[in-house]
């Protein structure tokens, strides 16, 4: 009966043999890949570009390259104490410390005692004072009798030359004792007593004695006392081997320090070494500054800005540069959705900017929050799986698939 209706119906026979081909050939053809997510990156080596209705680019977040004109350059620094005010205060004989009057924060006027001290050596020098002027009394009675003995022709001359020659000795050494009491600032009575006395007007930064302790020249290895005029600073500026060419003497600063954030303090730079610093490699520079107010502390962590830098520089904000290997690194938005690593060389580092030379130009946009995310599909996309799975040509994108693929 089937072959009955065939033969009845070569319109419907052909039709089934039309279905059977269509299914053969549709088995023939690979599967369609679906195209990637518009939310996958395409990575290459320094990059990574999203699309345009990506929601991954707008969680980065970025900022514009700014010239040094119009940003300060800012480097560390710490003030100490200005060495043309302060006295460093010790004894030049050896002795025991009978009192101590001055304590730290002591404000003391030129020539105030500190301490006394009771020392024998200080004794020995009083009395050779004493003695070289009973000496001195004693050879000029001598050569006055001999001279009346001579002209009575009862003494020959050279006793009277002899009597002359004792006198220049003794009074020479008269002398010799008396500078040498002089030198010591001591009184010239033979007390053995020595004042330990400051020679400038200031204040008492320091006090390494207690009474009774014995104090050795030979042996000290600091001061009994500091003294030092607060109001005359010094700040000593840590500059990079980049930043040598940005200082000159006589250069105008602008300190601010976390104490006062609302105030700025100004200082002018006087010397700037001839060496860098091998422990930190950077170069020292000098600054006084005048501490009227008394509101700047010895040993306070400032830091010092610079209006007027002898050459233009580049500055991006901090936040963009991280750490890859020994390089310092910024993305860098190259064009629309992409965004580009490239190192850079700071000039100065301060809390906020980083000044670098060349390498960007202004109004270039880094990111500022979200490059170790970028640098992460980066260093993902490089992993040895990712490598071997990657074509010759071409460019791979985060989830390992080639780009040409996912189009």
């Amino acid at each position: 009966m089937t072959s009955n209706l065939s033969a009845k119906h070569p319109i419907t026979h052909g039709l089934i043999a039309i279905a059977l081909a269509s299914a053969l050939s549709a088995c023939d053809k690979a599967p369609v890949t679906e195209p990637a997510p518009a939310d996958t990156p395409v990575i290459s080596e320094n990059s990574v570009q999203f699309a345009q209705n990506s929601q991954l680019k707008q969680r980065l977040i970025t900022a514009a390259v700014v010239s040094s004109k119009e940003n300060a350059l800012s480097l560390p620094a710490r003030l100490a104490w200005d060495e043309d005010h302060t006295a460093r205060i010790t004894s030049p004989v050896a002795g025991h410390l009978t009192d101590v009057m001055a304590q730290i924060g002591a404000q003391v006027k030129t020539n105030q005692a500190l301490a006394h001290l009771s020392s024998p050596d200080l004794g020995a020098a009083q009395a050779d004072v004493e003695r070289a002027k009973s000496d001195l009394i004693q050879a000029e009675r001598n050569l006055a009798r001999n001279k009346d003995l001579a002209s009575a022709g009862i003494i020959a001359g050279k006793d009277l030359e002899q009597a002359q020659s004792d006198l220049s000795r003794i009074k020479a050494e008269a002398l010799r004792a008396e500078m040498r009491l002089k030198s010591l600032g001591a009184s010239v009575n033979v007390d053995q007593r020595f004042t330990i006395k400051s020679p400038i007007n200031g204040i008492v930064v320091a006090r390494n004695t207690n009474p009774g302790m014995e104090w050795r020249p030979d042996t000290a290895n600091q001061p009994l006392f500091i003294v030092s005029d607060p109001s005359y600073l010094w700040c000593w500026i840590d500059a990079p081997e980049q930043a040598i060419g940005s200082l000159r003497q006589g250069m105008k600063v602008k300190l601010h320090s976390s104490a006062w954030p609302n105030e700025v303090f100004e200082g002018e730079i006087d010397f700037i070494e001839d060496a860098l610093d091998p422990a930190s490699h950077t170069l020292k520079a000098r600054a006084k500054v005048r501490n009227s107010a008394l509101k700047l502390k010895a040993e306070m962590y400032v830091t010092a800005e610079f209006d007027d830098t002898a050459k233009e520089t580049m500055d991006i904000p901090v936040k963009a540069v991280f750490l890859k290997d020994a390089s310092k690194m910024v993305f860098v938005k190259t064009g629309d959705g992409i965004f580009t690593r490239k190192e850079i060389t700071p000039v100065a580092t301060g809390d906020a900017w980083v000044s670098i030379a060349a390498g960007l130009n202004k109004g270039d946009q880094v990111v500022v929050d979200g490059a170790l995310y970028l640098e992460k599909m980066i260093e993902e996309n490089r992993t040895p799986q990712a490598a071997q799975q990657a074509p010759k040509t071409g460019q791979k994108n985060v989830t390992g698939h080639d780009s040409a693929a996912a189009n």
